[in-house]
């Protein structure tokens, strides 16, 4: 795979993902789908997010609300799939969850479809080498949280990691029965050290994968118009775009066959090689750029315009919507890495419902830092500076403490 232009969608990971309805989801897959060369999802999304099993395993072509026809961009590799190389087949996956005991694991027709679907159109991944990386990513992550007072959050953590160093392989469900068993057993147990455990380990599962591939991950977000920061006019040197591309009700209805057509535009593959050069430090052009975001665009509608006539009034009408307009948004290069920040977002709406913001491609997730962690740490830090302090205080000068001093504040 040239894991320069192909994007791994994490919107598509089950622990903790933030869209778990079907429209959301192939709202988001379809957007992503149309700006970058090819996605890449893993067998453990496409085994057991709910959500994306219903669009690829949908026994007919739409609902009411979205199409359930994904499994169309895996034939035509617009959606790739990476399986472990441990495992032959979905099905062989799929049954040994089951004895583990995972949570969410499909029906057995629905792991033999998906080894029908993907036959041909599997790449696979070192299990081995990315087991022993969410091992080491989260028990690390834990450690740079542990400060030097020796209270129940440092005690909590220090616990954590030894117990993740001590597992080969690391299971995430595994973690989290240790998570309930300290919470159940242990009274000098910190419930604020355990969200952070909570939390790291979901970091770690979530940018293992793409840390391992080298591969860049397709952001996305649901703003209302009242909310996106990219409102008002756009500057001059910024490209206005038609705003269907970001109203999730048009995407979650587009054709999976408008999309696979929408690849062998000359237009979009100037698109993507650029949005790759963005991100990655190399020069962009960008007049080349905007030009052919504005130039995809157009066809784009023209096609999705001739899907929906006749068959879905309103989802025509909401393509044609004259009252949402975009724009592209082209940052300054980062002075570290040379990188330019692409963003298309809303301008103004003149409709109620939530349009998508899509951060086009991100830097892989393993140079990104977390930053409610880190706040979370310092906000701990200050806590624990401020009471060593008073501690040292005379006993009348003291305040009336509201937080327990062993239980940092979120």
């Amino acid at each position: 795979m040239e894991n320069s232009t192909h994007v791994f969608l994490s919107e598509t990971e089950h622990h903790g993902s933030p869209v778990t309805d079907p429209e959301g989801l192939r709202a988001r897959i379809v957007q992503h789908a149309l700006f970058a060369e090819r996605l890449v999802v893993t067998d453990s999304q496409v085994l057991h997010n709910a959500a994306l099993r219903s669009l690829l395993g949908g026994r007919t072509p739409s609902s009411a609300a979205w199409r359930a026809d994904l499994a169309e961009l895996i034939r035509s590799d617009m959606l790739v799939v990476v399986r472990r190389d441990s495992a032959s087949s979905f099905r062989e996956i799929r049954d040994e969850h089951e004895a583990r005991g995972v949570n969410d694991v499909p029906a057995e027709e629905y792991a033999e479809l998906m080894d029908e679907i993907t036959e041909g159109h599997v790449v696979p991944y070192s299990v081995d080498r990315a087991s022993e990386l969410f091992r080491r990513r989260t028990a690390n992550r834990l450690a740079e949280l542990i400060g030097p007072p020796d209270d129940d959050y440092a005690r909590t953590l220090r616990s954590a990691v030894e117990w993740i160093r001590g597992q080969d392989p690391l299971y995430y469900n595994s973690l989290r029965g240790w998570i309930e068993e300290r919470r159940a057993t242990h009274r000098d147990i910190s419930e604020v050290a355990l969200e952070a455990v909570e939390r790291s380990a979901n970091w770690s599962f979530r940018t293992t994968l793409p840390a391992v591939l080298e591969m860049p991950v397709a952001w996305g977000a649901v703003r209302t118009p009242a909310t996106v920061a990219l409102q008002g006019e756009a500057p001059p040197e910024e490209s206005a775009l038609p705003g269907y591309a970001l109203n999730p009700y048009v995407l979650a209805r587009l054709p999976a066959g408008v999309v696979n057509e929408a690849v062998g535009l000359e237009s979009r593959k100037v698109v993507v090689d650029q949005f790759a050069r963005a991100h990655s430090g190399r020069p962009v052009d960008t007049d080349a750029l905007k030009n052919g975001v504005e130039d995809f665009c157009m066809h784009l509608q023209e096609a999705a315009v001739a899907a929906f006539r006749g068959l879905d009034a309103d989802a025509l009408a909401a393509v044609r919507d004259e009252r949402v307009r975009a724009r592209l948004h082209i940052s300054p290069p980062s002075v570290a890495t040379g990188a330019v920040d692409t963003l298309i977002g809303l301008i103004s709406s003149g409709f109620s419902p939530a349009s998508l913001m899509l951060n086009l491609l991100s830097v892989p997730f393993d140079v990104l830092q977390d930053k409610k962690e880190r706040k979370l740490k310092k906000e701990s830090e200050r806590f624990r500076a401020a009471w060593r302090l008073e501690k040292q205080l005379p006993e009348h000068e003291k305040l009336l403490r509201i937080v327990s001093p062993t239980e940092p504040p979120e």
